[in-house]
């Protein structure tokens, strides 16, 4: 490679690193309770940890309480108990009010039950995936933050010509420039396949808005429709004509004995109703089961993956009236596109391998995190400049408050658990408040070094106050849990402890004098 190319790519590594890096911190660091949304929305309701261990499951009795609870909508999605939680989810989007109408069923006896009132999980899931902006434009800034970050890796892939010895080499008693260089280039290499995927999994699905049309255009002659109909299974034709609906749990027997090593994660049913004639509802009375009708154009759609198999995802529709199947998806074994299609979404969220695959993910996308912050102050060293910079006072505010109002509210979740409705508007304001505290801290104190010391430690303590919050509030202390609480637990202890080696690894102030930007260049040039 000759010198001028090297010094292109170079500064394209750079600079994009620098333009999209605070975004992919925030990104990449809210993935993290992401990966983990089911298990702590389980955590956040000490109702539903304490219910018996079951995966029980039959749809007529789950749909025949459903009934009885007047939870009948147009379409409903069922998501079955699991190795994680013992209750069933049933919930329906009500376009007319833009909201989710939700209910929880206990496993072992399908009876309805309470769940806390925390929505913790959706406020750090919804930051990931949409940055908490209108659709779809979250989505899209997502997946361009993704390209930038593929870009930057490709960049970077090119220009560490010297790999081998940069894969051991940490010179942490040099300089702190020589410091930042060793440890930014050392967390690069061992987390680039990592890295990779997460920037080529999430570009897809934050773009999945915009390929979409062209996949149509590609496959399908530019029919959207035609194309989702292909891979996701048709849709169901409401006509208002109500029969009697087939067997739910027929339905449910046949999917298991087409696909015996697939689990259903996911039931979608649409066009299910009760009874409405006089007839029916006297029936209705003299029974203990409400009459459950089926629209002439209703459907069922099961769905599920294999858990152990990377991109076993299979779907199969029904029709409800006469238990017809009408659509099958399986993307295992169905070419190379519909594979590579298929594993994007395990790849990302980590829907196979388990609790410890989901601890590894957690813990390299903490390195990637690191990556960012030490690209960021790198680049500021190189220039001969502090924490006082914009960028500084900017990665200082937003990356390290990030990290704070995440910890911030964790804790308080805990120990906002008896304040009933209001629980969510109060964790979304301290979430939001604590984050601009930090952010308007950085901008207007000058001591950027002497803020994330402190933003560190805070950080740990609030950690360890969750645990406290969750002894104190539910009796659930780490010698007396088991589970995913135990796992929770000993999440949180680490990631305290990390933040604390941090902390004491990280100096209280980097003294320098300023360079011009000839000689920052010459350094630049020398360093590649």
């Amino acid at each position: 490679m000759d010198n001028s190319t090297h010094k292109t790519l170079y500064a394209t590594h750079g600079w994009v690193g620098i333009i999209s890096g605070i975004l992919l911190f925030v990104v990449v660091f809210s993935g993290i309770p992401a990966l983990f949304e089911n298990e702590m929305e389980y955590w956040q309701s000490p109702s539903l940890t304490q219910l018996p261990k079951s995966q029980a499951f039959e749809l007529d009795s789950v749909m025949q309480t459903a009934a009885k609870n007047d939870f009948i909508f147009e379409e409903i999605f069922i998501s079955p108990a699991d190795e994680i939680r013992s209750h069933h989810i049933l919930w329906s989007y009500l376009k007319e009010t833009d909201k989710y109408e939700t209910l929880y069923l206990a496993a072992h006896n399908n009876e309805v039950i309470t769940p806390g009132n925390s929505e913790l999980a959706h406020i750090l899931t919804e930051l990931h995936t949409s940055l908490h902006l209108p659709s779809p434009y979250g989505s899209y800034i997502i997946g361009v933050a993704g390209l930038a970050m593929l870009l930057a890796i490709i960049a970077g892939i090119f220009i560490h010509t010297k790999w081998r010895k940069e894969f051991v080499m940490l010179r942490e008693k040099r300089s702190w420039r020589l410091l930042l260089t060793d440890q930014h280039k050392l967390i690069g290499l061992w987390s680039l396949p990592f890295t990779f995927i997460l920037a080529f999994t999430g570009t897809i699905l934050g773009l999945l808005g915009l390929i979409s049309p062209i996949l149509a255009f590609a496959a399908f002659n530019g029919d959207v429709e035609k194309a989702t109909q292909a891979i996701l299974g048709p849709r169901a034709q409401i006509t208002g004509e109500a029969l009697p609906s087939y067997s739910l749990n027929a339905l449910q027997a046949q999917y298991q004995k087409d696909n015996p090593n697939i689990q259903v994660d996911l039931i979608a049913i649409s066009g299910l109703q009760k009874s409405a004639t006089a007839q029916d509802k006297v029936a209705e009375q003299s029974s203990e089961n409400p009459v459950l009708l089926s629209d002439s154009g209703g459907i069922i759609k099961f769905s599920g993956m294999h858990g152990t198999a990377l991109n076993s995802l299979q779907a199969t529709t029904y029709q409800l009236i006469s238990g017809e199947q009408i659509h099958h998806a399986n993307f295992f074994g169905n070419g190379p596109f519909q594979r590579i299609f298929a594993a994007v979404v395990p790849l990302h969220y980590v829907f196979y391998g388990g609790g410890w695959l989901k601890l590894f993910y957690a813990l390299s996308a903490l390195a990637v995190c690191g990556l960012i912050v030490s690209g960021n102050m790198l680049w500021l060293t190189r220039r001969g400049l502090n924490e006082r910079h914009w960028l500084g006072r900017s990665t200082l505010g937003v990356c390290a408050g990030l990290v704070f109002a995440t910890f911030s509210v964790l804790a308080s979740s805990m120990w906002l658990q008896k304040s009933g409705a209001e629980q969510h508007q109060l964790e979304e304001g301290i979430f939001w408040g604590s984050w601009l505290l930090c952010i308007v801290s950085a901008l207007i104190f000058p001591k950027g070094f002497a803020i994330s010391h402190w933003l560190l430690r805070g950080s740990a303590l609030l950690g360890v106050l969750t645990i406290v919050g969750d002894g104190v509030m539910n009796q659930r202390w780490p010698w007396n849990s088991e589970g995913w609480v135990l796992f929770i637990h000993l999440g949180l202890v680490l990631f305290s402890a990390t933040l604390l080696l941090v902390d004491y690894l990280l100096p209280h102030k980097i003294s320098q004098k300023k360079s011009t930007e000839k000689i920052a260049t010459e350094e630049l040039a020398k360093a590649a």
